[in-house]
């Protein structure tokens, strides 16, 4: 039996050092150790645990074991499109630093440095993470195929020139892991005043961390790391993440902008100019909006006129089976992305018409869901559970509801319920395997990187 009171000890302790919460799988194993620990040092898990101090080699061994990781190369495909195409062509031939803060097992900084290196930039490229485990990994460069999908894999052939592949791996070469400088540290308490650079840097990496704090933890973390950005330069978030983040968790000092279907925030100078073009594009796109309309207009008017001129056709009467009318096919992924580019723009009026758009009773649980979505992107957050309900009640296996209400339910303090919403969400998702029905929200995401993340917030039944 697990020695829950040790557990709770424990717990606080991760959450204060790191803003990590312990998963309910964890935990078992979370308490195999802490016994091991206790039954080594001739007392009780309880007292291990009060004495159990940050910045040791048992506390550093804890965090490896709750943290969780998923990252594989060139993973958010368009974001590189936009460092390759807009970004790094100004640099060519310059030297440029780059922070990837959180780069888990290290697949992020390979895959910026392999870009750098084919275009001709001379890249200085930090990367940190709180966990030794996953710094390990980097250090020592050899990967699972695993970490190649398909999200990237243009880029793929960017790495062949600095590792050798094998049937089961690939292997990079010493000189080039040598070009990326890691370190551990901590978001939540480390000073970014003790990096091991003085430079502040043209881009900085924040991707896929987001999803574990809580707003303050996120405001607190976003003006942090922003610190070390140099005027003009770029911060990048998860384009999973962005949608939910806003100029209340943001610094006054960073605007948000896009390139296409890429956000990203923007230091000083350049923040004004870029809210300009960007009005002075949605004006242009709103008169070709607008010209196409009246021109659809028109050809009605025209076609109306043709066809009271035409003589009256007899009217056939039907046979006494109907054929029922054909349901019209909807993509939702490309729904849910028109949808996210108006959450990120902030523009949610247009984002709930989008979601509300969506008709027919086949479809309600897509449209309950969509809605729900927006709200809870715009922080109403009764409105989203509300929302997220209906889509559960349409359809018993819609596990996107599922975490995102538990989502909900876990920002408004309600972790006990919430544990429900993310264990049969996980449920579900076991149950369909491989052939998921409802993938249109995952993104880069893998079906198991949304189960381990249930397994971290998952706090009761």
């Amino acid at each position: 039996m697990i020695d829950t009171e040790a557990i709770d000890i424990i717990n606080s302790k991760i959450l204060s050092y790191s803003g990590i919460y312990v998963a309910e799988s964890q935990k078992p194993v979370l308490d195999t150790f802490i016994r091991r620990k206790a039954k080594e040092k001739c007392v009780t898990p309880k007292e291990y645990c009060m004495t159990v101090e940050a910045h040791t080699p048992d506390f550093d061994e804890i965090i490896n074991l709750v943290t969780v990781n998923e990252t594989y190369f060139f993973r958010e495909e368009k974001q590189f499109d936009f460092l390759k195409n807009e970004v790094f062509p100004k640099f060519v031939g310059k030297s440029i630093t780059l922070w990837t803060c959180c780069c888990s097992t290290g697949e992020e900084p390979i895959s910026l440095m392999a870009l750098a290196l084919s275009m001709g930039v001379k890249l200085t490229i930090y990367a940190s993470d709180i966990d030794d485990n996953a710094l390990a990994i980097l250090k020592k460069g050899r990967y699972s195929l695993f970490s190649l999908r398909t999200d990237g894999k243009k880029y793929h052939e960017l790495l062949e020139p600095y590792s050798t592949k094998t049937e089961t791996e690939i292997i990079f070469n010493r000189d080039f892991l040598n070009n990326i400088h890691s370190f551990k540290f901590n978001l939540i308490q480390d000073a970014v005043s003790s990096l091991p650079f003085f430079e502040n840097a043209e881009i900085i990496f924040m991707r896929n961390v987001f999803i574990y704090f809580d707003k303050p933890t996120r405001v607190n973390v976003t003006r942090k790391v922003s610190q070390r950005l140099k005027d003009e330069g770029l911060l990048f978030f998860s384009m999973n993440e962005i949608g939910s983040i806003d100029h209340t968790i943001i610094p006054e000092y960073l605007s948000k902008t896009n390139h296409g279907v890429v956000y990203y925030f923007l230091r000083g100078k350049r923040q004004e100019p870029v809210r300009v073009i960007h009005e002075i594009e949605k004006k242009k796109a709103d008169e070709k909006k607008k010209s196409l309309m009246q021109e659809k207009l028109r050809k009605e008017v025209e076609k109306a006129k043709i066809l009271k001129e035409m003589p009256e056709i007899p009217v056939i009467q039907p046979s006494s089976v109907e054929k029922k009318p054909e349901i019209p096919q909807i993509d939702f992924k490309s729904v849910y992305e028109d949808i996210c580019a108006e959450i990120n723009r902030q523009d949610f009026v247009k984002a709930r018409n989008i979601a509300q758009s969506i008709s027919g009773e086949q479809y309600k649980r897509y449209s309950f869901f969509m809605q729900g979505y927006v709200e809870y992107h715009a922080d109403n957050r009764a409105a989203a559970e509300t929302l997220f309900s209906y889509a559960e009640a349409a359809a018993k296996d819609f596990w996107p509801a599922y975490f995102y209400h538990g989502m909900v339910l876990r920002d408004m303090g309600k972790t006990d319920k919430s544990g429900w919403y993310f264990k049969k969400c996980k449920e579900i998702l076991t149950e369909f395997g491989a052939k998921n029905p409802y993938d249109f929200t995952l993104d880069s995401f893998s079906p198991s990187y949304i189960c381990s993340l249930c397994n971290t917030f998952q706090g009761g039944e």
